[in-house]
């Protein structure tokens, strides 16, 4: 089963929902802020993302400019899987995880080929 990590507020997100919902695909929806992920989930998540790691943090959100985040290694699955264990609400979304790929619906259609 395929899972989509969604966050209600967020209308990329809501639209990836959408998408999940008229596919022919079994879709779960994990509400990430409401039941944060571990280090050991985004890790797994982050070493079958297809494309760059970098794209996992939302580094241009207000909040992540107003933490200390100099120790982020942009390159570095540990790294960024440490820090959005910790700051879950800066993690880039949605992201839709078919157990084998994961992407990043930054634009949503690029969730499409994983739901055929």
């Amino acid at each position: 089963m395929a899972i989509i990590y969604h966050n209600p507020r967020c209308s990329k997100s809501r639209q990836a929902v959408a998408l999940c919902e008229s596919s022919s695909l079994d879709v779960d929806v994990h509400l990430y802020l409401k039941s944060p992920l571990d280090y050991e989930t985004i890790h797994s998540l982050l070493s079958r993302l297809d494309g760059d790691i970098h794209n996992a943090i939302r580094w241009k959100d207000k909040a992540f400019k107003e933490l200390d985040s100099a120790d982020i290694d942009p390159t570095s699955i540990e790294s960024i899987a440490r820090f959005l264990s910790e700051h879950g609400h800066l993690m880039e979304r949605p992201w839709l995880d078919d157990g084998t790929v994961t992407r990043i619906g930054r634009p949503v259609e690029l969730l499409c080929e994983l739901l055929e």
